[in-house]
Formats: C-alpha cells, sequence, structure tokens
C-alpha cells in the first residue's frame, strides 16, 4: 500500500507517491501561483493527484490515505482553513471540496493538517528522535513550526500553535501580511533573504541557490546580506528556545542545503544569548536529517496525516 503526500507552499505544492519504508517513489509540483484561488487549487491539486497515480501505475485500491500539509490554521474538525495570509485565505471549507473533488474512495481517505506540523511528523518519524520537547522551524516562503511534545503535535487553541513566523522581532519594523510589524519570517524566511539581497543591490539573486553561490564565491555584498540573516534567524530562535526550552530544535526547508554557510553562525549567537546559556546543557539546533533531501520533509510528514 502506498499513501500520498501533498505539501501546500507559498511558491509550490509538491506530491509524491510515498511506499512503506517512507521513501517518495515519484513525485511532481505545481506552481502555486497557477492555482492560486482556492477553486482552481483544489482542482489542480484533484488532478495532480491523478497524474501522479498514472505516473506511478498505481491504482486507487493502492491509496491507503492522501494528506495534504496547508499553510495557516487548519481547523481538523470542520476542514477549513480558517486563515492562511501567504495564501490570500480565510475561512475556506478546504478538505470537504477537496474530497468531493477527489471522488470516492480517495475522497473519504483524505486528511489536512498545517504545513509546517505535518513537515515536524515527518522529520519526527523518519529521524526517529525520542524526546521529550520537539521542535521544528520551516525556512521557506515564510517561516512555520511544529511542536510535538511527549510525541503528539501541540495544536493549541483553534489548532493554531507554533505560528512562530508571526512573533515580532522588530515591533518598529515592516508590515507583514498578517496585520503585524516586524514578524519573524520578514526577516528570516528564505523569501526575506532574497529581498535582503535585492535591497543590498543584488537583484540578480532571485533564489537561495544564486545566492548562496555568491557567498561561496566571496562576494563582500552577498556575505554581508548572510550576516543580517544570520542575525533575524538567530533572534527569533532564542525566543523560541526560551519560551520552549526544547530538547531538539530542527530547522527544514530548501535554504538548509546551504546550512554549512550559517549554522555555525546560527549556532553562536543563539547559545551566546540563549537565557539557559550558563546551565549544563542546552537544545540542539540542527538540520532536518531523518529525510535525505531537505524538500521532501513536507511530503513525507503530510503522507504521515492519517486523521
Amino acid at each position: 500500500m502506498y499513501r500520498i503526500g501533498i505539501d501546500v507552499g507559498g511558491t509550490n505544492i509538491a506530491m509524491g507517491v510515498v511506499d512503506s519504508e517512507l521513501h517518495i517513489i515519484k513525485k511532481n509540483s505545481i506552481k502555486t501561483k497557477e492555482a492560486s484561488e482556492p477553486e482552481a487549487m483544489i482542482a489542480a491539486i484533484a488532478q495532480g493527484v491523478k497524474d501522479l497515480m498514472a505516473k506511478a501505475r498505481i491504482t486507487e485500491s493502492e491509496i491507503e490515505s492522501i494528506g495534504v500539509g496547508v499553510p495557516g490554521t487548519a481547523e481538523l474538525d470542520t476542514g477549513r482553513i480558517l486563515y492562511a495570509n501567504n495564501l490570500g485565505f480565510e475561512e475556506v471549507p478546504f478538505l470537504p471540496k477537496l474530497r468531493t473533488a477527489l471522488g470516492e474512495p480517495l475522497g473519504s481517505r483524505t486528511f489536512f493538517d498545517n504545513d509546517a506540523n505535518a513537515a515536524a511528523i515527518g522529520e519526527y518519524v523518519a529521524g526517529k528522535y525520542n524526546v521529550p520537547v520537539f521542535v521544528m522551524v520551516t525556512l521557506g516562503t515564510g517561516i512555520g513550526g511544529g511542536i510535538i511534545i511527549g510525541g503528539k503535535v501541540l495544536r493549541g487553541l483553534n489548532y493554531a500553535a507554533a505560528e512562530f513566523g508571526h512573533m515580532s522581532i522588530n515591533i518598529d519594523g515592516c508590515d507583514c501580511n498578517c496585520g503585524r510589524k516586524g514578524c519573524f519570517e520578514d526577516y528570516a524566511s528564505a523569501t526575506a533573504l532574497t529581498e535582503m539581497a535585492k535591497e543590498a543591490g543584488m537583484p540578480e539573486y532571485t533564489d537561495g541557490e544564486s545566492f548562496f553561490a555568491a557567498v561561496k564565491d566571496g562576494d563582500e555584498t552577498a556575505n554581508k546580506v548572510l550576516d543580517e540573516f544570520v542575525y533575524y534567524l538567530s533572534e527569533g530562535l532564542t525566543n523560541l528556545i526560551n519560551i520552549l526550552q526544547p530538547d531538539v530544535l530542527v530547522l527544514s526547508g530548501g535554504i538548509t542545503r546551504a546550512a554549512d554557510l550559517f549554522l555555525d553562525k546560527v549556532r553562536e549567537r543563539v547559545y551566546r544569548d540563549v537565557y539557559s546559556r550558563s546551565s549544563a546543557k542546552n537544545t540542539e539546533i540542527r538540520i532536518a536529517s531523518g529525510i535525505p533531501d531537505a524538500g521532501d520533509v513536507g511530503i513525507i510528514g503530510a503522507a504521515l496525516i492519517s486523521e
């Protein structure tokens, strides 16, 4: 039997067929901007599932479940996306409409959760973590998060826990599309990094890959931008550690493929500033490693959603 995992991001909607060993055997993706309205997105996902099954040469009877990780607040008991600022969705009956679009029997086997919760589940299960408090911070178009305590996801009131990206780290800072100022994701997401590069006079670096290539080449401006990014990322992570004191804090997202260029600097800043800096042990800060490709964490996590 197989599962299908669907990771709805601000840039791409990635989906894959996952086997019992948590290996992705086939995957595809859709540009989010090409299906940005709720109805269009639901139709694109339903068609993407059918295309993916054909590509993998599997039938409906071989699909155990379909899981979808969505940005924002996923209300599990109603199937609504209550609010997703990066998609512009509010009170969208996402899961019921997707189940209808998929038809039976796939519809009744389809579930959803917040995308960062799904990523946290994927890493926690695949990485075989056995710690009391586990935190994942996802760095992508925005910043998301997942908190697992005693093996269970902390969802909180309204299923809205762990929206780390909307913790303000600069109260007089830039306007966020959530309505606040100075939010973490506006300073330390992958999107924020490329925006910093543009503001520094590097408009040609439109993605993390090209930016980090410039860092490796010793570009002075790129390295200054990276130092600014490290500062803001460290500030946010220090806040999270001060609040939650997790055993492990894991960073995930495509940007972490270049972690060798910034992770040590982040650790140095956090361990210098964190409230528990004098303690005999502190939170382990690491890159997601339970799933080999950082870009697959969301797919596999989504595939593990089963209720």
